[in-house]
């Protein structure tokens, strides 16, 4: 360290001046400053390559030997590192320092959309995706069916119960389609102004909100058609809503609302994406808590809005059996039961699609549990050629002797102990299909479980239910060689 000289006449004396002469800083003495100097007359300026305090210690109140430190103490210079940041994350090209700058970038964009709105897309994203297309957030309706029946007073209890049902189907309408425009015009805008600047091109729009924009124009083509005329009428008329209006719209469901198939089948793997990018996506878990805060979103959530189509569409049965009940007239009470069974028809078509999509997702994983089957061990290049065509097994074929739409399934699985010559007993690991039983070696834990027997064929087996509640089938193989007992168990 420098000895201290004796003390100058510049406004800074002493052991001040010659700490900052000695780590690095400078002090002009005269009284006047420069032009452009944004320090007091004979204030500190620093030096131009370094624009910070390098001995500054800053105060703190937390706990270790910082906390005894004055705000003004100096320290030792440390030795200045030739790769640092100011942020103290490491080298301008590391992944952190990368981190915290896409993340400082995307706040500041998201700052911009809430102050000036999201820039405009191109119109074919527009169209595509349905963002800003229609009027269907400035659809308006009253606030009650009284307003458009003036004769409601003198109407039969039932009959005023019935028109409140009809509403409810009027109104919750409008705002599911608004909740569906919060996901376009919100949600998968935000998203790809984003990624237009580099942002988010990791998150897949099409995998979270890819099939809404269908959802949206079967249900604007559904108002136009069906529930608006209906409304139109009640306004021009002034006579009560009528349900038999809604006859030919419900009736037409599968064709009108085809969109909702593709939708419930995959919205359990859309809702698992979305959490997975929530939970291991620091950027995209912040857009996620701007879009809910925002106030076109009306506080709702993404995991909600994804789950509203299904609610939705499951909804419409229940909406019109509340209109059947206070329906007293039998030509509307026979339009509305022919529209329940139309909805509760194709409810159960998308039931049987969901149910074979999980079928076919079970059939998959099982598949890649179970390796090849090799049952004989070839004894030359040109045996194992033949061979080949007949040992491979593909779970994924359609079974045999049966219609295409029906497909395989896993219907049960686990450890069982078969006989071996007179005495002997092999444990094995039973798969059983709809249409085969297949006897493999107990797999390890990384390891495929391997075949060590034939496929047994389903109609060549005889099955008996047992009371063990351990066992609780009995397969009996009838052979003119052999005959094998072997118990499965559920659990």
């Amino acid at each position: 360290m420098q000895a201290l000289g004796p003390p100058d006449k510049s406004p800074l004396q002493g052991l001040v001046a010659s700490r900052i002469e000695t780590y690095g800083g400078r002090y002009r003495a005269s009284v006047s400053s420069p032009p452009g100097n944004v320090y007091p007359q004979g204030g500190l300026l620093l030096d131009p390559s370094r624009r910070r305090f390098m001995g500054y210690v800053p105060f703190t109140t937390g706990s270790g030997p910082a906390r005894r430190l004055s705000p003004l103490r100096l320290r030792e210079p440390e030795p200045e590192k030739t790769h640092g940041s100011p942020f103290g994350v490491g080298t301008p090209h590391s992944p952190k320092l990368k981190e915290v700058t896409k993340a400082h970038e995307l706040q500041v964009r998201l700052h911009t959309f809430s102050m000036f709105g999201m820039p405009r897309l191109p119109r074919e994203d527009r169209q595509h995706w349905e963002i800003g297309e229609g009027n269907d957030n400035s659809v308006a309706i009253e606030k009650s069916w009284k307003e458009l029946v003036p004769g409601h007073k003198e109407m039969s209890r039932d009959l005023c119960h019935q028109q409140e049902a009809l509403w409810e189907l009027l109104t919750t309408e409008l705002i599911y389609v608004r909740k569906l425009k919060i996901m376009t015009d919100l949600l998968a805008a935000g998203l790809l102004n984003l990624q237009r600047v580099g942002l988010l091109t990791e998150v897949s729009a099409e995998t979270l909100f890819g099939n809404v924009p269908n959802l949206i124009r079967a249900h604007r083509s559904f108002w136009e058609e069906v529930l608006g005329p209906t409304l139109e009428d009640t306004r021009a008329s002034g006579q009560p809503l009528d349900p038999v209006s809604l006859q030919d719209g419900f009736l037409t469901c599968s064709q009108r609302f085809q969109p909702y198939v593709l939708y419930c089948l995959r919205v359990r793997q859309t809702m698992a994406y979305a959490r997975e990018q929530q939970d291991h996506n620091p950027l995209f878990h912040i857009f996620v808590q701007w879009c809910e805060k925002h106030k076109l979103s009306g506080r709702q959530m993404l995991g909600d809005l994804l789950i509203k189509p299904h609610q939705r569409i499951t909804k419409y049965p229940l909406l019109l059996q509340a209109v059947l009940k206070r329906t007293p007239k039998p030509q509307a009470r026979e339009a509305l039961t022919a529209m329940i069974a139309a909805m509760e028809s194709f409810l159960q078509h998308i039931n049987k699609q969901v149910r074979q999509g999980e079928e076919q997702e079970s059939l998959v994983a099982a598949a890649r549990r179970i390796g090849p089957y090799e049952v004989l061990e070839p004894s030359s290049e040109e045996v194992e050629k033949n061979l080949r065509p007949f040992s491979t097994l593909d779970l994924m074929a359609p079974m045999l002797g049966v219609a295409p739409e029906h497909t395989r399934q896993l219907l049960f699985e686990g450890p069982a102990r078969v006989k071996e010559g007179r005495e002997g007993k092999l444990d094995v690991y039973l798969f059983l299909f709809s249409d085969v039983l297949l006897v493999t070696k107990p797999p390890r834990k990384a390891d495929k479980a391997k075949v060590i027997r034939p496929p047994l064929m389903l109609e060549k087996l005889v099955c008996r239910p047992l009371r063990d509640p351990s066992k609780s089938l009995l397969f009996c193989l009838p052979s003119h060689r052999t005959e094998a007992e072997v118990g499965l168990g559920i659990r």
